[in-house]
Parts: C-alpha cells; structure tokens; sequence
C-alpha cells in the first residue's frame, strides 16, 4: 500500500475513534469527582490552587474548609486534625469529629466512583 493511503487511513481512523491523553483523560476524571461532590456533598466556592482544589461543605450544622489534591484525589481539611490534651469545649469536639466523618464519607465516595479500593 503507497505510505500517502497509508496516511489518509491512519488519519481517518483517529478522527472517527477520538484517542485521549492521559492528561485529557485525568482531566475528564477530575471533573467527574468535582461533579460528584457538588452533587453528593453540596460543596462550594471551589477554587483552584495548583494541584489542590479548595472548597467549602456544610455537614451536621458545620461548615468546613476542605481541600482535594487532584494527584490521588485525597480530601483533607484542617478541622480534622486530632486534638490533643484536655480544655476542649464540646463544640471544639464535636466539629473536630464531623470533620472526620465527612472527610472518610468523601474519599469513601471518590473511591467508588473511581474503582479504587
């Protein structure tokens, strides 16, 4: 076969099979994780940091500043970290623990949606 019908096959074929990136593909999996946690979740006021996204979500009457990093689209905040010692007031407790909760169900629910155990 002359390599010009060779060409014009080649290209025919690429145009009627549209082939992805790994970058075009990453990005249609970031945006199916984004989707599904404003659907889920009710997140807001997301914002673009890098590789990180931040974003706000309301659980049990408590707003929490959380973050996703678009590289294993892990979710962590800051109200999650574990306190230590003692002279915490209920409140302080209590949101420290819902942060917690929200963070597992949300990377419980990214793990589904991607297949990942």
């Amino acid at each position: 076969m002359p390599p010009l019908l060779n060409f014009l096959i080649f290209r025919y074929i690429n145009k009627a099979i549209k082939v992805m990136t790994k970058t075009e593909l990453r990005k249609q999996e970031t945006k199916r994780v984004l989707n599904m946690l404003t659907n889920v979740f009710s997140i807001y006021s997301t914002e673009r940091d890098n590789q990180y996204f931040q974003f706000f979500a309301d659980y049990k009457s408590h707003r929490f500043q959380l973050q996703m990093d678009t590289r294993g689209y892990h979710i962590a905040g800051w109200d999650s970290i574990k306190l230590q010692g003692d002279g915490w007031t209920k409140e302080q407790i209590d949101n420290q623990k819902f942060a917690v909760e929200l963070e597992e169900l949300m990377n419980n629910y990214i793990s589904k949606l991607l297949n990942k155990k």
